[in-house]
């Protein structure tokens, strides 16, 4: 066999080598590719953990001014508002609007609230120990220099009267209340009305 004829066999060897091997790596590189984009695909149905949803309560804005009717979305929302913040309950007078056998216009009050939960304990004004406890939330707080106005409602549940706030032969009653804070520096006094009485105490947020 002649030089020439080695040499071109060589040439033709090394061209079919070249072609396999570019062949192969194009199938690599495709296969390499599509799995690629299987994984992006997958990776992006998994939620972006670092970002917080903006409705999330741990991101929940306290900064004033606030309106549920004008920020919550939906009427049940407006009117579930956003929890109080935390406060000391001291001290409570009640104002009947209708005449009775009235016996304790100083309810001495002790009470908190805390992430928007409720409960204290007051003597009714026929001098009945009363438990209470529920929710306490917000619907509108505005801040005028350093006096800051808040207003919601207290709903839950009492338990304690001996007569008149009874359902049936329990010593549980309905508690709602509107609310009013008015506030310096932490320290305010709230008001509240529910049917014929209205009351006003004193509170510390803290």
């Amino acid at each position: 066999m002649s030089y020439l004829t080695r040499l071109r066999k060589t040439i033709v060897v090394a061209v079919l080598a070249a072609l396999l091997f570019a062949s192969n790596f194009a199938v690599s590189e495709s296969v390499l590719s599509e799995e690629t984009q299987e994984t992006e695909s997958v990776v992006s149905e998994f939620p972006d953990l670092s970002e917080k949803p903006a409705d999330s309560q741990t991101s929940l804005d306290l900064s004033l001014p606030y309106s549920s009717f004008d920020e919550e979305k939906g009427w049940l929302k407006q009117l579930w508002g956003r929890p109080f913040r935390d406060q000391l309950l001291l001290g409570m007078w009640t104002l009947h609007l209708e005449s009775g056998d009235d016996q304790e216009s100083n309810n001495r009050l002790i009470g908190a609230v805390y992430k928007g939960y409720y409960g204290g304990t007051f003597i009714n004004t026929h001098g009945d120990r009363v438990w209470s406890g529920g929710w306490q939330r917000t619907l509108y707080q505005q801040k005028y220099g350093e006096v800051e106005v808040e207003a919601g409602y207290r709903a839950g549940i009492m338990y304690g009267y001996k007569r008149y706030l009874k359902l049936g032969n329990t010593r549980l009653f309905p508690l709602f209340q509107a609310l009013l804070d008015v506030e310096y520096k932490n320290v305010g006094v709230q008001f509240s009305w529910a049917g014929v009485v209205l009351t006003a105490g004193f509170y510390y947020r803290f």
